[in-house]
């Protein structure tokens, strides 16, 4: 089967699917992907007819997107239920003085935003809310610009691009490409378990992750992409451990910003 024919038939089973499905009801059946859509019937696909009056598919408008998330989630091993329990409405900003500061930040950044502009970077304490904060500004640059982003877990991903960075040329390549390129990148915990810590200040980091995060964060510098970023390290000892990383991300968040310290929130301010 050519090419052709074959899109053709495979546009012809989604549209065919659509239609056979029956009206959507609010509870049942479940979508796999936990995402309701009366505009697309859960399926992601809508009919558009196109110039030449042909009818074609094409991504949903309104869950397209999203849905893209929740695959990517998954690949990721993180529980798109949990991920979406994160959001601005649930983090609570008047827990602290600092928790509000860092609430403000993400808001404040979320009203100035322009696509393809700075990215938002939150460093210090862990247990301080830095993830629950970045992501809720990903899903809010997803569900009200419609930006896609991607997920990027440090620790879950570097393993995979050491071993690829030691494989073939192209391998490398390939497992690269969406991180170097995707619009929106979120990148969570960086350097977490992968450098020395002296005197709870970052020291030194381990070479080969060092060189991939570096090709991560040139590409997405020299494109103009979007990265937000959060760590348990200050960007200042990041920066000494290798400048070229250090003042690129300042260039790419600046003015979205924040260090913060404090009390482990997730242990209520318990001291051992």
């Amino acid at each position: 089967m050519t090419v052709e024919p074959y899109i053709k038939a495979m546009l012809e089973r989604v549209k065919k699917k659509m239609q056979d499905r029956p009206p959507m009801e609010p509870r049942h059946p479940e979508p796999q992907d936990g995402i309701y859509c009366d505009e697309c019937r859960c399926s992601g696909w809508i009919a558009v007819t196109e110039e030449n009056g042909a009818t074609a598919m094409a991504h949903c408008p309104k869950c397209w997107e999203r849905r893209q998330v929740v695959r990517r989630l998954k690949q990721s091993g993180v529980s798109p239920k949990d991920y979406e329990k994160y959001t601005l409405e649930s983090f609570d900003g008047s827990r602290s003085e600092m928790a509000g500061k860092m609430k403000a930040m993400a808001e404040r950044y979320l009203k100035e935003h322009i696509k393809g502009g700075p990215g938002i970077g939150i460093f210090g304490r862990s247990g301080m809310g830095k993830t629950h904060l970045c992501i809720a500004v990903c899903q809010e640059l997803t569900r009200t610009c419609g930006e896609p982003h991607y997920y990027f877990s440090y620790r879950s991903e570097m393993p995979n691009l050491v071993k690829a960075s030691r494989s073939f040329v192209d391998d490398y390549a390939d497992a690269m490409e969406k991180w170097k390129t995707c619009q929106n990148l979120y990148i969570d915990d960086l350097f977490k378990l992968g450098g020395r810590v002296e005197n709870g200040r970052l020291v030194d980091v381990d070479r080969e992750e060092l060189r991939i995060i570096y090709d991560i964060i040139n590409a997405r510098y020299l494109n103009h992409l979007t990265t937000i970023i959060s760590s348990e390290y200050r960007l200042n000892d990041i920066t000494a451990c290798d400048e070229a990383i250090g003042s690129r991300i300042w260039e790419m968040i600046k003015p979205y910003g924040i260090f913060v310290e404090g009390k482990n929130q997730r242990m209520g301010g318990a001291q051992p």
